[in-house]
């Protein structure tokens, strides 16, 4: 399989460590809101010299460079020659590494935002000194960043596979079935929940395909493959607006090469 977008195999980060003893460049991946800023020729993160930020933290190396994240208002203006743009749009047209530290770093930048004070007892939090986490100095409350495992499944019927629609899909789209893993579930049993939940059937067989970290926001898709045991179509109208089996040699349109959802189709139809 082809290696995926915000999961490049090859990237490296150190150990938290705010001291340059070592030397290195700095890179910093500026953002306002989930818009990462660009230099509108290279592509490339922009390099804004002192610029006013609403927090920043420093994320490890990469590359003998020293990876700092920043947050502008969501007022800021882009500098001459640079653009703000989301992520999804920027899949296929920036530097694969570029791009899955700028997928971690949103994720990071989001937990940043969203963990300044303490669920327990309200105090603020800090960084822990020993790894990526914040604790409350007051009640000890230990916080890492926010993942959320959502499993993925294709299901196979000899020359067919199942593929379905949500709500909030592109127009025309269908792609494999999918949900969050819920407390105290193995992710076998998610894949066998979400599958009877959403179109009511059984399956067995059940294969690990691969994994992908998505940021859109802070998930770790989980997919599998599958075979139809037993049951017929009945969709959660809540869930799913359509659901269907479809000829491998007739698919609708399919989501993009940015998921992992297309990669495991293709692979399936490839016989893989």
């Amino acid at each position: 399989m082809e290696p995926l977008p915000f999961s490049v195999p090859h990237l490296f980060f150190d150990r938290i460590q705010k001291d340059h003893a070592h030397g290195g460049e700095d890179l910093w991946f500026i953002f306002r809101g989930t818009e990462l800023l660009l230099d509108g020729d290279s592509m490339k993160p922009f390099q804004v010299k002192d610029p006013l930020l609403i927090r920043s933290f420093y994320m490890g190396t990469y590359d003998k460079k020293h990876i700092h994240v920043g947050e502008m208002a969501l007022s800021a203006k882009e500098p001459t020659g640079a653009l703000w743009a989301g992520l999804k749009m920027l899949y296929s047209k920036m530097d694969e590494d570029l791009y899955a530290i700028a997928g971690r770093a949103v994720q990071l930048l989001v937990w940043e935002r969203t963990h300044q004070f303490c669920g327990q007892c309200g105090n603020r939090m800090v960084d822990s000194e020993k790894e990526r986490a914040k604790q409350c100095p007051v009640c000890q409350l230990l916080e890492y960043p926010k993942i959320a495992p959502v499993m993925m499944a294709l299901i196979e019927r000899g020359d067919e596979i199942l593929l379905a629609r949500g709500y909030h899909f592109q127009k025309g789209v269908y792609s494999i079935l999918a949900g969050f893993v819920d407390p105290g579930e193995t992710l076998e049993q998610c894949v066998k929940r979400e599958i009877m939940e959403e179109v009511g059937l059984e399956v067995e067989g059940l294969k690990y395909f691969g994994s992908q970290s998505w940021p859109f926001p802070n998930s770790l898709l989980i997919v599998f493959t599958c075979e139809w045991k037993s049951g017929e179509i009945e969709i959660d109208p809540i869930e799913i607006e359509d659901a269907r089996w479809f000829k491998k040699d007739s698919l609708p349109p399919i989501p993009p090469k940015l998921s992992i959802a297309h990669h495991v189709i293709q692979t399936v139809l490839r016989g893989g």
